[in-house]
């Protein structure tokens, strides 16, 4: 009974590794932003944390049950801070509710750590298909069109 005892240590320790790092990465919290009952969109704020990496956060559009995560690039740059504002979703013949055009406050952390807000960026979400949403400003430029996450439904 006592050959545990003959066991190394050092194997001992990788399960307790692996263990620590699964649980290290917790997976991804969404918390629900906007939701259009008449129209198929949901948006959705996502933190996900992990003990290696650290907390990593995207905003998340939903058009009819299918995911699309909103590139950092095109709200923001490295440092930059946005907060979802609010959304509009109009319910025309013409759209049929493909489009909605999303409000985010963008800001700039400072070294001291507030946030200083200068200003709003307004990107018009419109689904192309059922795997591709495109992201443009209100200018008509196209800022990114976004695919439905692999793997994901």
């Amino acid at each position: 009974m006592k050959n545990w005892q003959n066991i190394s240590w050092p194997w001992l320790g990788i399960p307790l590794l692996m263990l620590g790092t699964l649980a290290g990465c917790s997976g991804a919290q969404r918390t629900l932003q906007y939701e259009s009952r008449p129209s198929p969109w949901k948006i959705y704020y996502v933190r996900i944390h992990h003990l290696s990496v650290g907390t990593a956060y995207h905003y998340e559009v939903r058009f009819r049950g299918q995911r699309f995560a909103i590139p950092k690039e095109v709200l923001r740059s490295p440092g930059d801070i946005d907060e979802f504002e609010s959304v509009t979703a109009p319910e025309t013949v013409m759209h049929a509710g493909d489009t909605i055009t999303l409000v985010f406050s963008h800001g700039v952390q400072e070294a001291s750590g507030s946030i200083s807000y200068g200003g709003r960026r307004v990107v018009r979400a419109q689904a192309l298909d059922g795997t591709k949403v495109s992201l443009r400003g209100l200018d008509g430029r196209g800022a990114a069109v976004i695919e439905l996450e692999a793997g994901r439904p």
